[in-house]
């Protein structure tokens, strides 16, 4: 058989995604027959090599892809000593070890992909493939001819962020509006941050899609099981 990357083996385990798995390599916690790997890159025969992590033989699993409505109040992680719940709190253990696609903060609400699918976390989450991620936001502020600036780019963590698409605008109340927005990268609590600098409260913040996958139906706390033609 066809060797293949450790990496990609590992993420296909659900172990970890990619980048995850190359972290593990760099650390000596995977065995290849019985001998510590080091080095990126090394190739594996899954078919007569022994993989070991933390001593424990690694199989591959059976891909398994949630579409998960993750209520607000939930931390996007399987554990967090300071966390009240996690995401993990929300699927029977028998479904084997899941992990959430990428992150939506605590105090958002809606549309997280959760799975055993490490190569699909790194499809999904890499920038270089700039999926689409939309949000139903509703902020509070005294000036809504700031709204149109959420379309510009702004320096977040050094870094200058890609432009938001904004549409379904609309006053909610007096000094409350509506809005869908659109990005194709995710930096930590990125919307919160540009609505700060504008001038802006979020009240609230959904995420209603995530590439082609939306969330339609799906009631909070609830998840269904989807296959990866569902999102890409």
């Amino acid at each position: 058989m066809t060797k293949v990357r450790l990496n990609k083996f590992l993420a296909e385990c659900g172990i970890a995604s990619r980048r995850g798995a190359d972290d593990l390599i760099i650390q000596g916690k995977i065995k290849v027959n019985g001998r510590v790997v080091k080095e990126l890159g090394a190739g594996i025969d899954p078919q007569k090599d022994k993989v070991e992590h933390l001593g424990k033989t690694i199989k591959p699993e059976t891909k398994l892809i949630l579409a998960f409505y993750k209520p607000r109040g939930v931390t996007s992680t399987n554990a967090d000593k300071h966390a009240d719940k996690t995401v993990a709190d929300f699927f029977p253990k028998k479904l084997g070890r899941l992990y959430p696609v990428g992150r939506l903060d605590k105090d958002s609400e809606g549309l997280m992909i959760v799975s055993n699918d490490g190569n699909l976390a790194n499809k999904l989450t890499h920038p270089r493939y700039e999926h689409e991620k939309e949000y139903e936001v509703i902020i509070e502020g005294n000036d809504p001819s700031n709204v149109k600036k959420f379309i510009k780019r702004f320096k977040l963590d050094n870094y200058l962020t890609l432009p938001m698409q904004l549409s379904k605008f609309k006053k909610v109340k007096s000094k409350t509006w509506r809005m869908n927005l659109v990005l194709k990268e995710g930096r930590k609590r990125q919307i919160r941050r540009i609505a700060d600098i504008l001038g802006y409260r979020v009240v609230e913040l959904k995420r209603v899609r995530i590439g082609k996958l939306q969330l339609k139906e799906l009631s909070s706390g609830k998840f269904q099981s989807i296959q990866e033609k569902d999102i890409i």
